[in-house]
């Protein structure tokens, strides 16, 4: 039996360490995870509940006191190992060697999160490994104020509701009421706002306080509420008994208080047969509460492996948008730039070629806009030819006519030739002029767009690629008439390896936008995250605890 005892609690710690961890490692931000959310009205009882189940004092007061979410993350430990606790929030982590020094961090915590405000979302998180707990992790929630007490704002009461809503609104979340005996049940805002989220009250576990406390007779009322005979809830109720006042001037410890519960309800005639029933006592609380989140966990899991694995291919997708991440070398960073720039290059020899490796744009086709350009060049100068002829000889014919000198007959005088042609080339010149202008236009259009698509995420490497196209694109109308258009793609290329590379301020070249910078490192850190809680998923091997 102890066996069993002990390898369903290995079962149980694993459970919840894979949800610990994975909030440490801000997993919730991204999803949500089990979570049993304490809530209650004020002086509902709620402290005391997680001071019984914790093993730990928290802080007292009027008001509201709770002003942080408090992720207590309990760990049950052999009796001969001490007790021990660490808290964190933002930056700060200590380890605790006595549980005297719990109240006093959470207040200097709870100070420091909320300097300027009076409610703050930020989690404190205090593990507590003692052999008095159960293995169990719960999130405190700030009690729901109605009037607002001393400095508080007057919206107290809509900030503790605000942030409630955030936790419990999650499908995978507990609900843990805590409802005092002494209060009608139907009065409670706690069970209302439950009642909201969980109109089945599928998620909503009740806790009943303050027995001890109620008025003679009225025991047959809280039987009523137990049996789900007043707000049914699916998950029913536990009543319990923490201590009381007189209990915590005399420092009554928690197993002290333990006792002295057990023997209150054996010697209740009314709430006896609940203890017996297992819905009464801290034992059965810490118990109930275990086996809920646990199968709660069980449930989530296989969702959970199947959203990760969505989300690491979706942050990968963006990543793989913004670019290859900037190496922070010297020399790694040169042969970035490098292999950049000739990529780059080597885009623009098969778009000048007409060695299309994928599909593009019409516009960017350059090797098919200049077939087509010299195309219809090549059709008006057979026009043109045509009309050259018919005026040549027409000339010629005038010449031997009227200005034949000394030549031979059938021989023109080569000034009257001359003349023809250059009268020819004059009325070519403008159009073949406006031909080379359009041509070189297309190829800086194109060549500065691929510069950009390959070269968004750094301006000053853009700017640079920039420059040099629209220096070098003047050489156009030269190798044009050569048809050596991709003498021209060679030509950038060797002036951007010969000005880029060999620069001293090349590197700057590589600074990056800082908002794309910033949004890489924030995907990056994502995915890491990501990969890490897959990670621990596949290694944990957890099955189902049945």
């Amino acid at each position: 039996m102890a066996v069993f005892c002990d390898k369903y609690e290995e079962k149980v710690r694993t459970y919840i360490n894979v949800i610990d961890e994975m909030r440490s490692m801000g997993i919730d931000k991204e999803f949500s995870l089990p979570t049993i959310a304490v809530i209650g009205d004020q002086s509902s009882g709620k402290s005391s509940v997680l001071e019984m189940l914790s093993d730990v004092g928290l802080p007292r007061g009027t008001g509201v006191v709770t002003r942080c979410p408090l992720e207590l993350k309990l760990k049950k430990i052999e009796e001969n190992k001490p007790w021990k606790a660490q808290i964190s929030y933002r930056d700060y982590s200590r380890t605790l060697n006595h549980a005297s020094q719990v109240e006093d961090e959470i207040l200097k915590a709870q100070d420091i999160l909320t300097e300027s405000i009076s409610i703050s979302s930020e989690l404190i998180s205090l593990q507590v490994e003692s052999s008095n707990t159960p293995d169990l992790t719960l999130i405190d929630l700030p009690g729901i104020t109605r009037v607002a007490i001393g400095n508080q704002p007057q919206d107290i009461g809509k900030l503790t509701k605000g942030l409630i809503r955030s936790y419990i609104q999650r499908k995978e979340t507990i609900i843990l009421v805590v409802i005092p005996c002494t209060m009608d049940i139907a009065t409670t805002e706690a069970l209302k706002m439950a009642h909201e989220f969980d109109p089945d009250g599928e998620r909503t576990l009740g806790v009943l306080t303050k027995p001890d406390l109620i008025d003679k007779g009225t025991e047959e009322s809280i039987l009523n509420i137990i049996e789900n005979k007043v707000v049914p809830l699916k998950k029913g109720y536990i009543l319990v008994k923490c201590r009381g006042q007189n209990e915590l001037n005399a420092n009554t410890t928690m197993s002290a208080a333990l006792e002295e519960e057990i023997t209150f309800l054996k010697n209740s005639s009314h709430f006896r047969p609940l203890l017996e029933k297992g819905v009464a006592s801290f034992e059965h609380l810490s118990e109930k509460l275990t086996n809920e989140l646990i199968q709660q966990i069980a449930n989530w899991l296989p969702i959970m492996e199947e959203a990760l694995r969505e989300k690491v291919v979706e942050i990968q997708n963006k990543l793989d948008e913004l670019g290859t991440n900037i190496p922070g070398d010297a020399q790694a960073r040169k042969l970035f730039l490098n292999c950049k720039i000739l990529t780059y290059c080597e885009e623009l020899t098969s778009l000048v070629m007409g060695d299309y490796k994928k599909d593009y744009d019409n516009e960017k086709k350059i090797c098919d806009y200049s077939r087509r350009v010299f195309s219809g060049w090549y059709n008006k100068l057979e026009i043109e030819k045509v009309r050259l002829n018919d005026e040549a000889m027409s000339k010629v014919r005038f010449h031997d006519k009227y200005s034949q000198g000394r030549e031979l007959p059938g021989f023109t005088k080569y000034r009257v030739f001359e003349s023809v042609i250059r009268e020819q080339i004059q009325k070519l010149l403008p159009p073949s002029l406006q031909l080379m202008k359009e041509l070189a236009d297309k190829v800086q259009q194109v060549f500065n767009a691929m510069g950009f698509e390959h070269f968004q995420n750094f301006p000053n490497l853009i700017l640079a690629t920039k420059i040099a196209i629209d220096r070098l694109v003047q050489m156009v109308p030269m190798v044009t008439r050569y048809h050596l258009l991709q003498e021209f793609a060679n030509q950038v290329k060797l002036e951007m390896a010969q000005t880029f590379l060999n620069e001293s301020g090349a590197d700057g070249l590589l600074d990056e936008h800082a908002d794309i910078k910033r949004k890489r490192e924030r995907l990056t850190d994502s995915l890491n995250q990501l990969n890490k809680a897959r990670s621990l998923l596949m290694a944990k091997e957890i099955s189902r605890v049945q």
